[in-house]
């Protein structure tokens, strides 16, 4: 399988392959944020869009990402990540390098356990417990 960045004028063309494995990541990434808010994101280019793809170029995994700058890093974080073939030990060093390509030095994510203790596999650790406090 090939990760790959979705050019942003092809997300629109690509986002019915994608919506599945998008929509079933939702509930595991924090819940405020629904489907079309994410598809905007990405249309707009707020968001990145990549895709894990097989040789007939159909699409079996998904992941939006966010970029931000922290005082010492510059941050790819996970918002979803549906599917297979994008945190997998043989697609792990093509996803990194094109979150270095966007200049990230560090990958984040609200993820599933079970994407935690894959992540764990690549050297990842928990970061924190996050709250939410609605005031």
């Amino acid at each position: 399988m090939i990760v790959q960045e979705v050019p942003l004028q092809y997300v629109n063309m690509v986002w019915p392959s994608v919506e599945g494995f998008i929509a079933s990541a939702i509930p595991h990434s924090g819940g405020d944020i629904t489907l079309e808010e994410t598809k905007s994101y990405c249309v707009n280019g707020v968001w990145k869009l990549l895709v894990a793809v097989d040789e007939a170029n159909t699409v079996h995994g998904a992941v939006t990402l966010h970029f931000f700058n922290r005082i010492n890093h510059r941050v790819a974080f996970i918002t979803t990540i549906g599917g297979k073939g994008i945190l997998t030990p043989e697609n792990f060093s093509q996803f990194s390098d094109i979150l270095r390509s966007n200049g990230a030095t560090c990958i984040e994510g609200s993820v599933r356990d079970s994407l935690m203790r894959m992540a764990a596999r690549f050297g990842a650790i928990k970061k924190s417990n996050n709250i939410q406090l609605v005031i």
